[in-house]
């Protein structure tokens, strides 16, 4: 299969020599413009109908370096088109600028580093939410996944600086870093907030005692896969029957409950109205089970606890009614 610069340098070189042929021929044969494009394509493509020919020794010698160096570029241009095409490379190169295009519009997205078997699982997650986001990732094997999966991507190592301004981080509203490696996942996160301060930074940590250092570098949530993992296989030893209730809930596709968060504004209806009076379960038939207010959380707030503005609700419910609840409240 021909490189990708092949669709480029060799029309562009195709190009300068059939311009240089045509001054060439207009100089040394006195010859017209189109009369010389018409000597220069007929040449190169040795018709050669016999209408016309040099007559200078100059004519005749941008000719055969036509004939020389033109025919084999001119040949091996349309052979390496036609290949591409045969193989796909056009439909690539295609798809990729589209996708390229998509991604420099990107903003208020999420960024994801990383998508291997952790990135992966947050990929189908994100693409469950029909959240706008891109991808870095380096590993072509993983880039085909997550073409297959229709996730846009850039290539490229998540460190550099250069990566990082391809998925647009000064405009992204959130970064999810789930590198294998707790030193890259470090270095990015620094990086990430020195670039925008006001960036979500959510990180993994694959070691334990490396969770206070991802915080103090800036990340707002430092996840750590194994301690998670062994909490939770834990827990199915001790509460089996709890922890099946809750894998029902987030991971079975049968049952239709989603978790969502409803910021409230001054001007919602439900800001200074006490819990039992807001009908949040018996018009919109969803949980309310939790109050975040500033950096308390309230849990299993009781029926006369007052909403107010800037709480964030985190409610329960079917997507429908979740979706209700979000434009009666906020956009009444």
């Amino acid at each position: 299969m021909p490189s990708k610069s092949v669709f480029i340098k060799v029309p562009a070189i195709l190009f300068l020599l059939v311009a240089l042929s045509i001054l060439a021929f207009m100089k040394f044969e006195n010859l017209s413009a189109s009369d010389a494009l018409w000597l220069t394509v007929i040449t190169m493509a040795t018709v050669g109908y016999g209408d016309y020919v040099p007559h200078t020794m100059a004519g005749r010698a941008t000719a055969m370096f036509i004939v020389i160096g033109g025919v084999g570029l001119y040949t091996y241009a349309l052979s390496s088109i036609f290949t591409g095409l045969l193989e796909g490379q056009l439909a690539e190169l295609w798809w990729r600028k589209r996708m390229m295009k998509k991604i420099s519009k990107l903003e208020n997205h999420i960024i994801l580093c990383g998508a291997g078997r952790v990135g992966k699982e947050v990929a189908h997650g994100l693409l469950k939410g029909k959240v706008n986001f891109v991808v870095i990732e380096s590993d072509p094997a993983r880039l085909d996944d997550l073409r297959e999966m229709g996730v846009q991507y850039v290539a490229g190592d998540a460190t550099e600086d250069k990566v990082l301004d391809a998925v647009h981080l000064e405009s992204a509203s959130g970064l999810i870093i789930t590198l294998p490696d707790d030193t890259s996942n470090l270095f990015i996160t620094i990086t990430s907030k020195s670039l925008n301060p006001d960036l979500k930074v959510i990180t993994r940590a694959n070691r334990p005692e490396n969770i206070n250092k991802m915080v103090r570098a800036g990340a707002d949530q430092v996840i750590c896969p194994s301690a998670i993992a062994g909490a939770r296989m834990a827990l199915s030893a001790l509460k089996p029957t709890s922890v099946s209730y809750v894998e029902t809930l987030v991971d079975s596709k049968e049952v239709n409950i989603e978790l969502e968060e409803i910021v409230l504004g001054s001007d919602s209806p439900l800001a200074d109205v006490k819990l039992k009076d807001s009908s949040l379960r018996e018009k919109y038939n969803v949980l309310l089970l939790a109050i975040k207010r500033d950096e308390d959380i309230l849990l299993n707030p009781s029926p006369d606890e007052s909403l107010k503005d800037g709480d964030i609700l985190i409610v329960c419910g079917s997507a429908e009614n979740l979706a209700r609840l979000e434009i009666e409240v906020l956009n009444h």
